[in-house]
């Protein structure tokens, strides 16, 4: 059965303003609900579970955390020991990258994906209909042109994995339930069987279908790669439907070529009619274009994906975006306030249990961590996150601004994560990450890397990282793809964004001898105390990046 969206968003909306209402109630129920359920575990005994009655005595007991202090519990959750940090079984593990770019495992349990479904899921779908109140259902919603696939990856006992992004479709179709009628591409492209770069075939069926009515994606760098991809490949891709072949330039396997010969025959008639279209100037207003329909894109955004929220405001005109959620391995936290308004989210209070650690001293509290109902418009804060799958008082390290209300659930922008030192395709590469990178490429290398520092470049066709080395018996030949591949096996997310050609390949500038100290010495100069600055390594200033493109060789 197709999914009745404009009733899920109805149900899904209703939840959230009936919730938020009342979010200091629901918190106060929920963590009570979240420590009687889990007092017999491992983690609960330890920490005194069944001996919680209220917020505070929560904050005395349970002490705050991050990802080491729930590694080994993992591990041998992952081995198959139960009742360890929840009583409920896990039936996902989100993979992300750790601060050395170890793989990790963050266990979710049904009850998270539940709570995704309902907010992060559903809700958006009303959201949509509520900015279309006036047009009645079936001209809203229709047929979805889903920018990701969702490749179905498992533990060694079966349990599912992936990145958190996928795993509400994987689990929604976790016995093959998963409706993808709805979607432009057949199921076996949403769910491949292993990961490969299905662009060039998603665009195909994309292309053919002229009754899209909204746009899937998570970044927006993501999205509009996919609009990229089309401007530079317009001629390409309209012969190949024309003709109903697959271009030799196409990087693409024996099986997906053959697949996509037999799934789309040619079809001149509507190559013909996007032959019409002026290619000169398709990029403006693009997805109205070759869609006239499309209602909606849903895509991450903001001030973190500056470069890529312009450029899709550019395909999209007037078309909303909707900014989609505020979301991390750990957990989905919120939902964005309203469409085409990025970086302001929505705390859904059945997420999990929220604490925030003010940044300023002077803030009621004396320093314990806030609740949710204690927070101040304008203030900043640390989130600190207690889920439904086992993480409890962990501490994010992200900081957020609250912006306003939504009943009693705060609304808060993201303002940057600590440590995280650049990002271009939501891969968060932070300082133990790039300095892991570089020693393993020093040592691959046979070099000594005195400094470096790495900054975004986005001048390119597919943006990347611009790395400054200054290095002593370096031999040039081969350089960057070595310290690309280090990037990749230190970054899983990196990697990802590799394979999926969202981030081109890293670039090196190699600077002149004593370059860093001479850094210093215009630090000290312009009156810095040196005992306070540590070394450059991310180059966040038009001044830094100035004086050391200023210090090449070359």
């Amino acid at each position: 059965m197709e999914t009745n969206y404009g009733k899920l968003g109805q149900e899904s909306m209703d939840l959230l303003r009936k919730t938020s209402k009342q979010a200091a109630d629901v918190q106060l129920r929920m963590l009570a609900e979240i420590m009687r359920r889990n007092c017999d575990t491992e983690y609960g005994r330890k920490y005194g579970f069944g001996e919680i009655e209220a917020a505070d005595e929560f904050q005395k007991k349970v002490p705050l955390s991050v990802y080491r202090d729930y590694e080994g519990y993992i591990l041998r959750m992952i081995a198959g020991e139960e009742k360890i940090l929840t009583k409920e079984p896990s039936v996902y593990y989100c993979i992300s990258s750790g601060t050395t770019g170890e793989v990790k495992y963050l266990p979710l349990t049904e009850t998270d994906l539940k709570i995704q479904y309902v907010y992060a899921y559903g809700a958006v779908f009303g959201m949509v209909k509520e900015h279309y109140q006036d047009l009645p259902q079936e001209e809203v919603f229709g047929r979805i042109f889903q920018v990701g696939e969702f490749a179905k990856t498992y533990m060694g006992d079966g349990t599912m994995n992936g990145i958190r992004s996928g795993c509400i479709y994987q689990w929604l179709d976790k016995d093959g339930q998963f409706d993808a009628g709805d979607y432009c591409v057949p199921k076996e492209v949403l769910f491949p069987d292993t990961l490969e770069d299905l662009l060039y075939v998603k665009v195909r069926f994309a292309l053919a279908e002229r009754d899209i009515r909204a746009i899937h994606g998570v970044f927006i760098n993501r999205v509009a790669g996919v609009f990229d991809y089309i401007w530079r490949n317009w001629e390409m891709l309209l012969s190949d439907m024309e003709h109903g072949g697959v271009d030799e330039s196409v990087c693409l396997s024996r099986r997906w070529r053959e697949y996509v010969g037999q799934k789309l025959p040619p079809n001149p008639k509507r190559a013909q009619e996007l032959r019409l279209l002026d290619h000169a100037g398709l990029r403006e207003n693009m997805i109205k274009k070759i869609w006239p329909n499309v209602r909606y894109v849903l895509a991450i955004g903001g001030k973190s994906f500056a470069y890529y929220t312009e450029k899709m405001l550019g395909y999209a005109r007037d078309i909303p975006i909707h900014p989609y959620a505020y979301a991390a391995s750990e957990g989905i936290f919120g939902i964005a306030e309203k469409m085409d308004k990025p970086d302001h989210y929505i705390l859904f209070p059945e997420a999990g249990f929220f604490e925030f650690l003010p940044l300023n001293e002077g803030l009621s509290g004396e320093g314990r961590p806030l609740f949710m109902w204690e927070l101040d418009i304008g203030e900043r804060y640390e989130l600190v996150f207690t889920n439904h799958s086992g993480l409890y008082r962990y501490c994010m390290g992200d900081v957020v601004e609250v912006t306003g209300w939504y009943g009693q659930a705060p609304i808060v922008q993201f303002c940057y994560r600590k440590n995280q030192v650049i990002n271009i395709a939501g891969e968060k590469s932070n300082q133990e990450q790039l300095a892991e990178a570089v020693k393993r490429f020093a040592f691959r290398m046979r070099c000594e890397v005195v400094g470096y520092c790495v900054q975004e470049d986005m001048s390119d066709v597919l943006p990347r990282y611009q790395f400054y080395l200054e290095c002593t018996g370096i031999h040039v030949s081969g350089a960057e793809d070595i310290l690309d591949d280090c990037l990749c096996r230190v970054n899983y997310e990196y990697q990802g964004c590799r394979k999926m050609n969202e981030i081109g390949r890293v670039r090196i500038s190699y600077l002149r001898a004593g370059s860093f100290g001479r850094y210093e010495e215009q630090l000290a100069k312009s009156g810095k105390i040196m005992g306070q600055n540590k070394r450059v390594c991310i180059l966040d200033s038009s001044e830094k990046r100035q004086f050391f493109a200023g210090q090449t060789t070359s």
